[in-house]
């Protein structure tokens, strides 16, 4: 039999830990989160996740666990050799006394508790029988040494059978499990990687009140709005560039906040504005590459610290940028969900631009504002234009939030609201031509619905001698992340350089762009509107001529269909678009107007035959009366069926690195040079949709493939591709097949 026990192993840096040691430091981050956040939980809940966080580990006390931490040489013989090891939980709830507890806790608290220690590790099924027989014979001989270590402990009861039916958790005992589940696993997880479990807010607010003076600023309306009334939920719809990130930052307050965005380069702009401009350090950014982002911006004088992904990924900051996916997906009650609805009961989260979102997206959103609020937590979104179909929803649910019936646009020095667009639709595609007629020397942007459009539309200014810029989906990592930065160079209004950009709609919400004029098809009204945006962003506009023209294609502009899954938008939506469109067209286009566009495009009753409305409204059936812990695992958010690439051309001029990088992966190398490899190798990457991978295979055009650290597998590709283009999917005639 062991005497001292150990929690952890040495690993790495990592010293061994016994329980004692390990569940102090559970302690003692209890008591931070209490002293930062105090009004999360209410004293009873306090004390319930202070004993989850003394028993959660207990069940460690068994000589299968302890054997399977130790060196060979350590371990002792097995009681039980023929059993198999049950999960720690499963056997740490034993050590619960309810006839003490029920000295402190109701009867609803103590089954909590119970659920919390046992589950608090989503493991396999638990075996019943086995699990008595290892308290009964093994786990029950350690008791003495749990005291040794300085545990309050007695006897163990294996009859605690009663309290774990996860079924029977509805309403307030639902909410009340997964605050103290969801933060037990929060502490847990914190203590282990020994980093806090909250970091204090630093205040935000006088950060953000020192850049405004520094700037000569004064609060606008909507941000004085939002500063007045920080303890409502609000839906907020203003106009594209009146200072929507200061507003959500004056709502934020001192509180925990988190801040999401449609999109990753708007989320790092952010992000490094908060870092930057505001001097405001505490903050975490979120999304799908958070590691090679907090990489690019590690120097020499502060190398890179893994801690900063562990505490964001853990939600830690008192600030968060990130993509809402990144959170949502609580939704549905899968098995270990509980840590993110526990924070979001205490934060107040932003949605900027919610109907940037697919209608299943859309559905989660709403749905878990649901939950949010049901939990405690906040909510405010700011949008341009915010779709009637959500609002609808959201009442019909009983979300409670605050709209104003005025929107807030943006006004000049004069007091008088802004008026920026002149709009032209053309029924007809959009070519060079028109383009070229209405003048090239300014700042012209090109937005269209596709990649093999946007490509087209460059070749054809080739042709002519006109050098466009092109920027899309389809570029490795190294070329896009060098557009994106010159096309924010160029779109700053403080720029004097003229040029054409054609992009496709990955401009088309929250970057910090200003042009001149835009062309652009339609897709739909609201993505209209936002693409508009980048136009005239923060200017007045009195010519009277077009600064907008919109193409809506002699039968359907590219990208939409009236049959095919694979339409940029539903059919529906377009041609409701259309018809609300036209007779604005020659005529200036006012934030107002844009809002009244939206209000009779997108409602319930408008969309009642598109597939929008039928998917939406699904999703809303499918997931809205889900029973905790129904599904198995998380659902997909996201329609998107990617695989990544390297295209031929790229491997061949950079053939040297990249094998260099395979090998940093495949051979043994210190974790942190494994990071940096995998980092760099990323940048030659480019990400093409299932289907185009699957034609590649037919067309045996994969000459070889990439297999970096078990995990990463990049085929090399013979599609063309160029730093000014990007990738086709044409063959790449003058590669060497290998």
């Amino acid at each position: 039999m062991f005497d001292r026990l150990l929690a952890k192993s040495e690993k790495g840096n990592q010293k061994e830990e016994t329980i004692m040691e390990h569940t102090n430091e559970l302690l003692k981050r209890h008591t931070q989160l209490k002293e930062l956040y105090p009004h999360i939980l209410s004293d009873s809940e306090w004390n319930a996740l202070y004993k989850a966080c003394y028993y959660h580990d207990l069940g460690k006390a068994n000589t299968k666990f302890q054997n399977k931490i130790r060196k060979k040489e350590e371990q002792i013989i097995d009681p039980l050799p023929d059993l198999p090891e049950i999960s720690h939980g499963y056997l740490s709830a034993a050590f619960l006394s309810k006839k003490e507890l029920a000295k402190e806790l109701t009867n609803d608290e103590i089954g909590t508790l119970y659920k919390a220690v046992f589950y608090h590790h989503e493991r396999e099924d638990d075996l019943v029988e086995v699990r008595k027989k290892i308290l009964e014979n093994d786990v029950s001989q350690y008791i003495d040494s749990l005291k040794a270590q300085g545990f309050e402990v007695d006897n163990i009861k294996t009859n605690y059978a009663r309290y774990l039916n996860k079924a029977e958790l509805r309403g307030e005992s639902l909410h009340q499990f997964i605050k103290i589940k969801g933060l037990l696993n929060k502490l847990d997880f914190a203590a282990s990687a020994h980093v806090e479990a909250e970091i204090s807010h630093d205040g935000l607010v006088q950060h953000l009140n020192n850049f405004m003076q520094e700037k000569g600023f004064l609060r606008n309306e909507l941000q004085q709005y939002l500063y007045e009334k920080q303890d409502q939920n609000h839906v907020v719809i203003a106009s594209t560039g009146i200072g929507k990130t200061e507003a959500a930052l004056c709502w934020i307050g001192d509180s925990k906040g988190i801040f999401t965005l449609p999109l990753k380069v708007s989320i790092n702009a952010i992000y490094d504005r908060m870092k930057e401009d505001l001097k405001y350090e505490p903050v975490g950014l979120l999304h799908s590459d958070t590691l090679s982002e907090y990489l690019q911006r590690a120097t020499e004088d502060e190398s890179f610290n893994p801690v900063l992904v562990t505490q964001t990924r853990q939600l830690s900051y008192p600030l968060t940028i990130c993509t809402i996916d990144q959170l949502i997906d609580f939704v549905a009650m899968y098995p270990g969900f509980e840590m993110k609805l526990a924070v979001l009961s205490y934060s107040k989260l932003v949605i900027d631009e919610i109907q940037m979102y697919s209608p299943r997206l859309a559905a989660f959103i709403v749905l878990g504002l649901k939950k949010i609020v049901d939990m405690g937590g906040q909510f405010t979104i700011l949008t341009a234009t915010f779709p009637p179909l959500l609002s609808e929803q959201m009442r019909q649910m009983g979300i409670p939030f605050e709209q104003r019936e005025e929107p807030f646009l943006k006004k000049d020095e004069n007091g008088q609201t802004i008026v920026r667009h002149f709009m032209e639709v053309r029924e007809k595609d959009l070519t060079i031509e028109d383009i070229i007629q209405n003048g090239v020397d300014q700042k012209v942007l090109v937005i269209v619905n596709t990649v093999t459009k946007a490509q087209k539309l460059y070749d054809d200014f080739k042709v002519i001698g006109i050098n466009p810029q092109l920027l899309h989906s389809r570029f490795i990592q190294t070329d896009r992340a060098k557009k994106e930065q010159d096309i924010l160079e160029m779109g700053k209004h403080s720029n004097d350089s003229t040029g054409v950009w054609i992009t496709t709609q990955v401009v088309e919400a929250s970057v910090d762009i200003d042009f001149d004029v835009l062309f652009t098809e339609l897709s739909e009204a609201s993505g209209l509107f936002q693409r508009m945006g980048r136009v005239y962003r923060k200017r007045s506009y009195d010519q009277n001529k077009p600064n907008v023209f919109v193409y809506t294609g002699e039968d359907l502009p590219s990208g939409i269909s009236r049959t095919s899954k694979k339409s940029v938008v539903d059919a529906t939506i377009f041609e409701r678009s259309k018809e609300e469109l036209l007779p604005y067209s020659g005529e200036f286009v006012t934030e107002e107007d844009k809002m009244d566009i939206v209000e009779k495009i997108y409602t319930m009753k408008s969309l009642e035959n598109s597939n929008y409305l039928r998917e939406f409204r699904n999703t809303i059936n499918d997931f809205g009366n889900l029973l905790a812990y129904e599904l198995d695992s998380k659902p997909r958010l996201r329609d998107i069926d990617n695989q990544n690439i390297i295209p031929y051309s790229v491997y061949e001029e950079n053939e040297q690195q990249i094998l260099a990088l395979q090998s940093i992966l495949n051979e043994k190398n210190p974790w942190q040079e494994k990071v940096k490899a995998s980092t760099e190798l990323k940048k030659y990457v480019v990400a093409i949709p299932t289907w185009a991978y699957k034609n590649a295979q037919k067309q045996k055009l994969i000459g070889l493939v990439i297999r970096a650290g078990g995990y990463q597998i990049y085929p090399v590709i013979h599609f063309k591709y160029s730093q000014a283009m990007g990738l086709t999917y044409s063959i790449d005639e003058d590669s060497q097949f290998m």
